[in-house]
């Protein structure tokens, strides 16, 4: 049952010298038996010292009301078995502080979530950006006569040296490095739309895909996803 918005935030009507410990356990007793006038006159009496004491935990005015008004809903939702155990004073500042330390916890997971949340998007839109890439330049790879599309495969893909490739081919490493140049300088030109998506971005630069190729002939890995922390051609 939601408090009653005719007391919710009335000042306090009874003093410190009124409510002993006699008159609390009274008042308990009375709200134990669904007495809603014993209720509204424990809440009235500790509403503004418990909204202070809330308010010192989390310094908002809205959460230290939602804590306190909080702590009252539940004692009334659950007041026929509600037996404070020792002062009733001790109870409803115990209860605000558990539920004021609740709710800033709550809040710290929440920010910790977000911000874990953020940073995991721009992962997935990195290796979303990097996947992409790496299809447009398996489409623009198929349209590579046969020789110098195997060539750029063993190369790119399978990371093959000049060496390797020309013997796989039966080809000469000459032929190799024609067909290679000739191939990436396609391939360079085909993808170059999809490589300036970002403005910040310099034309060919992309997370883990890259259109050139050693000029030694050794092994790389120069069109396969990578983590964009990784350093070319790793």
């Amino acid at each position: 049952m939601p408090l009653n918005a005719s007391f919710a935030n009335k000042p306090e009507t009874s003093s410190d010298d009124v409510s002993t410990d006699a008159h609390e356990r009274a008042w308990a007793d009375r709200i134990r038996a669904g007495d809603m006038d014993a209720f509204e006159t424990l809440y009235r009496a500790y509403w503004q010292r418990l909204y202070v004491f809330a308010f010192r935990y989390g310094h908002v005015k809205e959460d230290a009301e939602e804590v306190v008004q909080d702590v009252f809903f539940r004692i009334w939702r659950g007041r026929a078995d509600w037996v404070p155990a020792g002062a009733v004073r001790n109870y409803l500042y115990l209860a605000v502080r558990n539920a004021a330390r609740d709710r800033l916890e709550r809040a710290a997971v929440a920010r910790r979530w977000r911000v874990g949340q953020v940073a995991r998007a721009a992962e997935i839109q990195s290796e979303l950006e990097a996947a992409d890439l790496v299809a447009t330049v398996q489409r623009a790879l198929a349209e590579l006569p046969p020789k110098r599309s195997a060539v750029c495969k063993l190369r790119l893909i399978d990371e093959l040296s000049y060496a390797q490739i020309a013997d796989r081919l039966g080809i000469c490493e000459k032929t190799v490095e024609t067909q290679l140049a000739r191939g990436l300088k396609f391939l360079r030109d085909r993808i170059r739309p999809a490589m300036v998506t970002d403005p910040g971005r310099k034309p060919g630069a992309h997370p883990g895909v890259s259109t050139s190729a050693a000029a030694d002939g050794s092994a790389m890995n120069t069109c396969r996803p990578t983590p964009a922390a990784a350093p070319r051609g790793a």
